[in-house]
């Protein structure tokens, strides 16, 4: 059985069309994120951006690593151990394939180097191999993520529209 507990809401706008950069706004949040493509991604979609920019594939991985090193910061912290940034890092790596013509995100690692008193070292493995399971992204990723859309489309003279996609271009992230 499941509880509501927030309903996340973004309003994003194509902020520009030649390097397919969108703008993310987080309600109640005066700052926005610029999501666009660059790198093995531009090119995939066969494209050349001016502005190379962090995509939103890479987003999904930083939110996976900052979730679960606050998750293992959490649990290092209930064990007396700190977790400043001396004491706790992580580097996460996400691997982004072309499966059958389509760009996704197959696999993500977290890598954590920890100091640790040496009386303390026991306690703290034992926080490391169930602290993903306390991570509500790596639980959401896991589990899947239904996705569901629909679209309101207003039919507007032609020139208030302004210029039509080309057609069968390919979507991006």
């Amino acid at each position: 059985m499941s509880k509501l507990m927030h309903t996340s809401k973004v309003k994003v706008v194509r902020e520009s069309a030649a390097n397919k950069i969108k703008r993310a706004e987080f309600e109640g949040f005066p700052v926005s994120v610029r999501m666009g493509v660059h790198g093995g991604i531009a090119e995939f979609f066969h494209l050349k951006p001016d502005e190379p920019v962090v995509s939103a594939l890479d987003y999904v991985v930083a939110a996976l690593g900052c979730c679960m090193t606050g998750t293992i910061g959490g649990a290092l912290e209930a064990r007396g151990v700190s977790a400043n940034p001396d004491n706790l890092q992580a580097t996460v790596e996400g691997k982004i394939e072309d499966v059958d013509g389509k760009l996704i995100l197959t696999g993500i690692k977290v890598h954590y180097r920890m100091k640790v008193p040496k009386e303390k070292r026991a306690s703290v493995e034992r926080g490391i191999q169930s602290h993903e399971d306390l991570c509500p992204v790596s639980l959401s990723i896991r589990r899947g993520i239904t996705v569901e859309w629909d679209a309101e489309i207003e039919e507007v003279e032609s020139s208030a529209a302004g210029q039509p996609a080309a057609a069968g271009a390919r979507g991006n992230d």
